[in-house]
């Protein structure tokens, strides 16, 4: 795993990429300013007592090395990788006694004629832009003591002055390295939460697209194949026709008018769910509870459910007889698919994607609940339960 403080070229994250760009102009625009006041400060009047050669060497060195980090940031937007890099770090150190050497003492502190304290700062702020605060830090510290000696050395009578100006090296720095160490751990968390919310949004879609095909592909299947029963076709092919409907409302949808709330009943949502299963040896006992009112999101969730526990008997059940009962109070109401069929062990056998997801997932998503009990050569119940409709009186 890459270090968030760190900047890594094979990131593609957005939040990753902006926040290096970022870090990279600050870089450029530090330089920038600190190379506008060394042309000023050099191309100025030198003095007498420089040595030319070594001096112009050193800032030329200098101005090359800045140019080339300059351009760097701009181009590639990020403050690394850089060919600048340890030139920059090597010259941060070398400048303070190549000037010490040929300048007057009296013109080595306070002077922009030695512009090596200005760049010593400048350089420990650029490299907080890409080092590890740690790093950037004790880079700093190492070169604030290095700056301060020579310093002591040129004017030791303002030595406090010297000591507190070096202190701001290692300070800036820390600063510096701090804050692009948190944007890059922001911008890192940033693209991780986007990247987990797209995950998510992929697994929903599926989920949905599984739901959504599950019965469909059910009903195709016995249509297709030629053992199926003549008695089961008209049935089958009046599912058929529901399912075609259905996704095409799901690939186009279509916003219908609002279901009168007269009709949402568990005896409604019964009506349509038992539509096309007539083959099956269906014994219907719902009277006390097909009065129940439901709201319009679970009498859809149940509708669902009852009619995916339905082609489960069908498929799977073999059975002789299939009773659906259905039995509300107050506040509660209980729709129960049984049948007497070869049942399955629950505990040696998961439940397959539409007992799990299309009844379960699907009632309790809707504040309802649904339970399975099944035992080899006893059949298998489909319990499914949940409050009435908010609000409304019997």
């Amino acid at each position: 795993m890459s270090h968030p403080g760190r900047a890594v070229a094979a990131d593609s994250g957005t939040s990753a990429r902006k926040a290096e760009r970022c870090a990279g102009l600050v870089a450029a625009a530090i330089r920038v300013v600190f190379v506008v006041q060394l042309l000023i400060g050099a191309l100025g009047d030198t003095g007498t007592g420089i040595d030319p050669l070594p001096y112009w060497a050193i800032t030329v060195a200098v101005l090359a090395t800045s140019l080339v980090l300059i351009v760097q940031c701009v181009t590639q937007g990020r403050a690394t990788p850089g060919v600048w890099h340890v030139p920059d770090l090597v010259l941060g150190f070398v400048a303070v006694p190549v000037l010490f050497a040929v300048i007057p003492a009296e013109d080595f502190v306070g002077t922009w004629v030695s512009w090596a304290v200005a760049y010593a700062i400048n350089t420990a702020i650029v490299a907080a832009t890409w080092l590890r605060p740690v790093h950037a830090t004790l880079h700093a510290v190492t070169l604030g003591a290095w700056v301060a000696l020579f310093s002591l050395m040129a004017a030791p009578e303002t030595w406090r002055a010297t000591v507190t100006n070096c202190l701001t090296i290692p300070g800036y720095a820390a600063v510096v390295a701090i804050f692009a160490y948190y944007m890059r751990a922001l911008a890192h968390s940033a693209d991780t939460s986007r990247e987990e919310a797209i995950a998510a949004t992929r697994a929903l879609e599926l989920h949905r697209y599984q739901r959504t095909v599950h019965d469909a592909t059910s009903i195709l299947r016995m249509l297709s194949d030629d053992d199926t029963p003549e008695a089961v076709l008209p049935g089958l092919r009046l599912q058929a026709e529901r399912e075609a409907t259905r996704l095409r409302n799901y690939l186009d949808p279509v916003r219908l008018p609002a279901s009168s709330p007269e009709t949402l009943t568990v005896g409604s949502m019964l009506s349509e769910a038992l539509t096309g299963f007539d083959d099956l040896p269906l014994e219907l006992a719902i009277d006390l509870g097909a009065d129940a009112p439901l709201d319009e999101p679970i009498w859809t969730a149940l509708r669902g459910a009852v009619t995916t526990a339905l082609h489960n008997v069908r498929i799977h059940a073999d059975a002789r007889q299939v009773v659906v009962h259905a039995d509300a109070s107050e506040e509660t109401w209980e729709v129960v698919v049984s049948d007497d069929g070869v049942g399955f062990d629950q505990s040696t056998r998961a439940l397959g994607f539409g007992l799990s997801s299309q009844v379960q997932r699907a009632l309790a998503e809707r504040g309802a609940n649904a339970t399975v009990h099944s035992t080899p050569g006893e059949g298998t119940s489909v319990i499914l339960s949940g409050p009435t409709a908010t609000g409304a009186t019997r």
